[in-house]
């Protein structure tokens, strides 16, 4: 009989998405298609303005209350809607949309306008900068999903009546998919306050046991009326600082306070160094908006919006493991640094303080976090950051506790609760005078009763067993060396399998999901004899069968022996050596395991268990080094280096560094921090010292490949170091290319710190030896170097006849002499210094650097474009393209001082900045100022005083060694700006040659340029 009262049908409602005024008669047309199959559309139309939203919240709204989303595509790109925070990308409504709808996981019908379909002139977007946004999110909207390759199904139309037609069947297909697929509402990922967000969850080894009365100095410290924001708990490593923190905030914190506005936990150890994430990711909890909203906004700004949170209303947070933003875990083995290192810091890198922020920006947050009353704000860490102790005493508003071990009685409950029994006066006192009741101690000690054959968890056996407990000689040890020799002790009892696991996971810096934990197994046999793969030609049936057999026995080996991985693992778990993430599915070895174990491992166990990790990485496919985009492309290489290294085997771990995988780092990625980090294992003695442990050419390149991350990072006096040990092994090993490029490096440098003169002959030098040696490839980057300089101290007619010269000779160079787009960029900046600069001329530069993945060039090309969008006065094209630069910089963690101030200022004639005098002030008290620009700023605001101030300085600046050897360009812009401020032209002296001679390096090239020639002429002469 059928159902006489059936269930109403549920009412999907849908998004509709598109530009407007050039669509009104198609968005009509897929309206009435969406209602005929009795689904409600969401669009504009339907809006009714509201007085406490704007145009971005409420189009992001609309998509949020929807199940499906609609997108149509014409030839307009539509409006952009210009919010800093939460448009930087200066994104066009329609595709902010687009992206809040992928994020929800929506299910999408895209229709794409075809180019048939008759328009109007005026809904053609004839915006140059729009028309490329339009192409590429085209593009874009037709992945699947972003970056696939894979597209969706969309439908495109040359008509209204076809797209009618089209919009029908895709709304009946639409229906069917909703009805068969009720929608859900995802789960977003950031909890809203003041439910907890951790980022991520802690994963402890066992239950949490004692601590009660660190959890009373918690719970005091958290009331309203203490006067401390911020609490210190520093220990050595694997003392419980992670599990005690963890226990108050989950269980503890709401019942001292219920007013919180929420708790936000965040684990460097997981996320990194960077505390420009930790803000963005609180920033996003406290706001209610994606992390990403904040991505472009530099480190003050991010600190600013934080300490404005946390001044307003009373939050909790939580920084588990800050040590690791510190200089002194600036190095490759950060996850294995032992508490002896830890205890007595360094910096591996330059000359700065061990227990300083690696960035500057982090010390002034870290500062500021001592005033945010009312919230809290409670860390963890190995050492203590200078700024909270700056004379080995605590600054107001700061409360350090140093984190003893557990009670006796705690120790106790610990130890049995892993099995263990004995007598319970005889386990205290053990534990108290042998290891300080030390949490991660006292679980290692129940590993080694448990593992004691004769009577298993017996503690009391144990102990009086002289091979066992009392083998343990602990009396004349401080609590670190304990701890570290009973961990020795509980390694050295583990079965050979379960020692080798061990050690295998401590050579790598991170955790490993299961395959990769799977391909480690120590129980399985040996690999099969490799069959290499035949080639395209080859066609005979015997080596393809074999190659297919090995290929099925690789596989059958790494499914064998899973039990016995099984039993392994969980021996590891037992002992309290290995832990598991449930959430991110991966396994891991707490730090001072990582430490010890690795410390541990004699010569051959290095070398056996590490090159099973560099076999096993060395073959993990991977993208194109020179395509990486992300440190996910180079991850297994970087693996395979940091094993080599920790193994000893510097030269196999330079050749599997040098070229290709060098070059991502440093060009791709500008990943200038893990460059150093990796490379400082090299120079032992300091970047001036070649190593003598690679070949003396490959010692070159490596200091070479330093000194640019060195530059990069700020460090030019440590950058020219190195590259003089560079040129000077290049003269005695007569790598006449490494040498050219060493000069050509060297001269960046010296133009960096405005040392035009000298500058000037270093590419001369360049030059010469390029010719001397013929190489096309040589002579080109030579002439471009010599290009920039000429351009750069505004002699004109050379510069252009130099042009002339390298222009003809192609671009087909290797990517070790040349970057793509880089001439383009020298020559969009030689016109835009003549005010001759086209859209061509930067489109076609922009076009060489993103197909040549060249990240450097990219960001110097963002803020080109916007330093001519801002000479034309263009002030929203300008902050667009400035914006792009200063993210990526920031990104990478630098700080462009110039793309940073002309950024202020294009915000500034945009009325966006709240505060223009503070914004100037904190650019005119950062370590890099560019002078020029902050005088325009301040000339701008209408502060002539400050002007003046600065332009005098950007003249000196600009003056550089004196005429003709000046930055022309910044120098007639910084005398205009005096004169238009009526100020004094600074008189100082021309170039004098007796004030600039040459250094020794310099004579010690021309000599061997000399002897070269030489050697030419004599063989010419041979030839004649």
């Amino acid at each position: 009989m059928p159902d006489t009262n059936p269930a109403p049908r549920l009412v999907h409602q849908v998004m509709i998405s598109s530009t407007f005024t050039d669509l009104k008669e198609h968005r009509a047309a897929l309206i009435d298609a969406l209602r005929g199959q009795g689904l409600a559309d969401i669009a504009m139309e339907n809006d009714s303005a509201k007085p406490d939203v704007d145009v971005i919240d409420s189009s992001l709204r609309m998509v949020r209350d929807a199940s499906a989303y609609t997108l149509v595509i014409s030839h307009k790109y539509g409006q952009t809607p210009a919010d800093p925070q939460r448009n930087p990308d200066s994104l066009s409504l329609t595709e902010l949309e687009f992206n809040e709808a992928q994020r929800l996981g929506w299910p999408i019908l895209l229709f794409i306008m075809d180019a048939a379909h008759p328009v109007q002139v005026a809904d053609v977007e004839l915006d140059t900068a729009k028309r490329e946004k339009l192409n590429a999110f085209r593009e874009r909207a037709k992945q699947m999903t972003p970056g696939s390759e894979v597209h969706r199904v969309y439908a495109t139309f040359a008509s209204l009546p076809e797209f009618r037609e089209k919009a029908i069947h895709a709304a009946a297909g639409l229906r069917r998919y909703l009805d068969q697929h009720p929608a859900t509402t995802p789960a977003d990922p950031i909890p809203a306050p003041p439910d907890l967000y951790a980022e991520p969850r802690y994963i402890g080894s066992h239950d949490f046991v004692g601590r009660t009365s660190e959890l009373e100095t918690l719970s005091d410290w958290a009331a309203a009326a203490d006067q401390h924001p911020v609490l210190l708990f520093d220990a050595i490593g694997g003392s419980g600082k992670s599990m005690l923190t963890w226990e108050w905030t989950t269980k503890h914190a709401t019942k001292v306070r219920a007013d919180w506005a929420g708790r936000f936990w965040y684990s460097f150890y997981e996320r990194g160094a960077i505390m420009a994430d930790f803000c963005r990711h609180a920033l996003a909890y406290m706001t209610r908006q994606h992390p990403d909203d904040f991505r472009k906004m530099k480190p003050p700004e991010l600190g600013k919006l934080l300490l404005h949170q946390l001044q307003t209303r009373p939050w909790l947070l939580v920084l588990d493991g800050l040590e690791r933003v510190l200089v002194a875990y600036q190095r490759f083995d950060a996850a294995q640094i032992t508490d002896e290192e830890a205890n007595q810091p360094t910096d591996q890198i330059a000359q700065r303080d061990p227990c300083a922020a690696i960035r500057p920006e982090d010390d002034d947050l870290l500062r500021a976090l001592a005033g945010v009353t009312p919230s809290k704000v409670l860390i963890t860490s190995r050492l203590v950051p200078h700024v909270f102790a700056p004379l080995n005493q605590t600054i107001p508003g700061v409360r350090r506790v140093l984190l003893p071990g557990l009670r006796p009685a705690d120790a106790e409950k610990l130890l049995c609760s892993r099995g263990v029994r004995g007598g319970s006066q005889a386990i205290q006192n053990y534990l108290k005078s042998n290891c300080d009741c030390h949490p991660l101690v006292t679980g290692f000690l129940a590993g080694l009763v448990n593992g004691y054959l004769p009577d298993r968890g017996n503690f009391d056996a144990w102990e009086a067993d002289a091979e066992a407990g009392g083998a343990l000689n602990l009396a004349d040890l401080d609590l670190v060396q304990r701890r570290n020799h009973i961990l020795k002790a509980a390694i050295g009892a583990l079965s050979e399998k379960s020692r080798q696991l061990l050690s295998t996971l401590a050579l790598l810096s991170e955790a490993v999901d299961y395959p990769t934990l799977k391909a480690f197994n120590p129980h399985l046999p040996p690999e099969p004899e490799k069959v290499e793969e035949p080639r395209e030609h080859e066609s005979d049936q015997a080596a393809l069968k074999r190659r297919e057999e090995y290929e099925q026995a690789v596989q059958v080996r790494l499914r064998s022996h899973a039990p016995e991985l099984a039993d392994t693992v969980h021996d590891l778990e037992q002992r309290g050596l290995l832990q598991y993430d449930g959430q991110t599915k991966r396994y891991d070895l707490h730090p001072v395991v990582r430490g010890v174990a690795a410390g541990g491992l004699r010569a051959e166990e290095r070398e056996g268990y590490g090159q099973r990790a560099v076999d096993y990485f060395s073959r993990q496919a991977h993208k194109p080094y020179d395509e990486a985009e992300t440190f996910e492309d180079v991850r297994n290489g970087l693996h395979v280096v940091r094993t080599l290294l920790k193994m000893g085997r510097y030269q196999q771990a330079c050749n599997a560094y040098r070229g290709e995988l060098a070059w991502a780092l440093l060009f791709n990625l500008e990943a200038y921090a893990e460059t150093l980090s990796l490379l400082r294992q090299f120079f032992p003695q300091g970047w001036a010292t070649l190593p003598d442990t690679v070949q003396e050419s490959d010692a070159s390149y490596l200091a070479n490949e330093a000194a640019i991350a060195l530059w990069n990072s700020g460090e030019s006096v440590e950058a020219l170091a190195a590259y003089r040990a560079a040129l000077t092994a290049g003269i005695r090993g007569r790598t006449w290319s490494g040498l050219r490029a060493n000069l050509s490096n060297i001269s960046n440098v010296l133009g960096s710190q405005n040392r035009w003169a000298q500058e000037g002959r270093c590419c001369n030098l360049a030059l010469e030896l390029a010719t001397l040696i013929a190489r096309n490839d040589e002579t080109f980057r030579a002439r471009l170097d010599r290009f920039a300089h000429l351009a750069t101290i505004g002699q004109w007619a050379e510069a252009q006849a130099t042009w002339e010269l390298l222009d003809p000779m192609g671009r087909e160079w290797s990517r070790a002499i040349y970057g793509p787009g880089y001439a383009e960029y020298w020559h969009a900046y030689f016109l835009l210094w003549q005010g001759k600069l086209t859209e061509e001329d930067l489109a076609h530069a922009e076009q060489l650097a993103r197909d040549g993945k060249d990240r450097t060039a990219v960001r110097a090309l963002h803020q080109l474009r916007g330093e001519w969008h801002l000479e034309r006065g263009e002030w929203e094209l300008a902050a667009e393209s400035l914006g792009e630069a200063v993210r990526m910089a920031r990104e990478v963690g630098q700080i462009g001082a110039a793309a940073e101030t002309e950024l202020a200022l294009a915000r500034f004639r945009l009325g966006e900045l709240d505060d223009p005098r503070r914004e100037a002030e904190q650019l005119a008290s950062a370590r890099w100022v560019s002078d020029l620009d902050l005088a325009e700023l301040w000339l701008a605001i209408g502060e002539g005083d400050q002007a003046r101030e600065q332009a005098q300085k950007a003249y000196k600046w600009a003056w550089a060694d004196g005429e003709p050897y000046v930055w022309r360009y910044a120098l007639n812009k910084a005398r205009a700006l005096l004169e238009q401020l009526g100020a004094e032209i600074p008189r100082l002296d021309p170039y004098d040659p007796a004030k600039h001679p040459k250094q020794p390096w310099e004579i010690e090239v021309e000599t061997a340029i000399e002897q070269l020639r030489a050697e030419k002429e004599a063989e010419n002469r041979k030839e004649d």
